[in-house]
């Protein structure tokens, strides 16, 4: 499945081709990485956004804050293009998805069946780093789960590079870790300090313009991300969050019940620590697209088949 997401990537994503541009724009001057950018794709020739080079540079923060993500594209761009470097980074990081489900349920039908799933495929085949988000995301919590916290906070803290949103993922397991005592609080409370200022650091470095000129540009209006106003009422929020989460909640609606049902079965801290990032994010980005919470929707699956496969040993015994 991973070789054939690799073939068959979603060509009209537009997130692929800046990213493109941003590791172009490395080693060519802008003026040839927007004629290459621009007329890659009809989603491209389209964009309004990328009307002219200046533009393109504009536009380019918002997605510059993907540090390692970038890194690993441009370290595949030397033996790939880089159009299939992201291909290569979504398919390889899908199976090592699937990986993780499996060592983590030791079910492969069930594990097999999962990964099946259109919305988790679909992962694997956009131009975009929610799959790699995803695999360490999950690959941490798993870790975690294992009694092998330090390995899971290195893998949360590289997701880090990854998309800086993670942040909220991380804080939520350090206060689930620090209540349970099974890290002390000040050593959570001094991680949690470092990894926000990491955060700002990777914002201040890449020149990001801050959350209400991504939360205008993502969900009001603007295309040119330097004209956009930094002020944001109270109305025009909850607008956009009426909207997201109306759609939202028709896309999550299997995996709450996954979740619920998983709870019911067997309650396990890992659910509400999802559940707790996977609010924060909307709140903080309303947007209706799964692929952000991907990560939590795969803990909601897992803790299902291992609340069966735990019934199933009790019963042998």
């Amino acid at each position: 499945m991973a070789v054939i997401c690799y073939q068959r990537p979603v060509p009209d994503d537009f997130d692929r081709y800046i990213y493109e541009a941003i590791v172009l724009g490395r080693s060519l001057p802008l003026d040839a990485v927007y004629n290459v950018v621009k007329h890659e794709s009809p989603r491209a020739e389209a964009s309004s956004s990328l009307d002219s080079p200046q533009h393109l540079r504009e536009i380019e923060p918002l997605y510059a804050i993907r540090l390692l993500y970038l890194k690993l594209i441009e370290a595949l761009s030397g033996v790939l293009p880089v159009q299939h470097a992201i291909n290569c980074i979504s398919a390889l990081s899908f199976l090592g998805i699937g990986i993780v489900v499996l060592l983590w349920t030791k079910a492969p039908l069930q594990s097999a069946l999962l990964m099946a799933y259109y919305p988790v495929l679909l992962l694997a085949r956009m131009g975009t780093p929610d799959a790699l988000v995803a695999l360490l995301s999950l690959s941490a919590l798993w870790l975690i789960d294992q009694k092998k916290e330090w390995f899971g906070f290195i893998l949360l803290f590289l997701s880090l590079g990854v998309r800086t949103d993670s942040v909220l993922l991380l804080l939520a397991v350090l206060a689930w870790l620090a209540w349970e005592k099974r890290i002390s609080f000040y050593i959570a409370a001094l991680m949690a300090l470092f990894a926000v200022a990491l955060v700002l650091g990777i914002d201040h470095w890449a020149g990001n313009y801050g959350w209400v000129v991504l939360f205008r540009f993502s969900f009001i209006a603007g295309r040119y991300p330097s004209q956009i106003p930094h002020t944001l009422s109270l109305g025009e929020y909850l607008s956009v969050f009426a909207r997201g989460i109306g759609v939202l909640l028709t896309q999550l609606s299997l995996w709450i019940l996954l979740g619920l049902w998983a709870w019911m079965r067997r309650p396990s801290p890992l659910l509400i620590v999802a559940s707790v990032a996977v609010v924060l994010h909307f709140v903080l980005f309303p947007s209706p697209e799964v692929r952000y919470h991907m990560w939590a929707a795969l803990v909601a699956a897992v803790a299902l088949i291992q609340s069966f496969a735990e019934r199933s040993l009790r019963q042998k015994a």
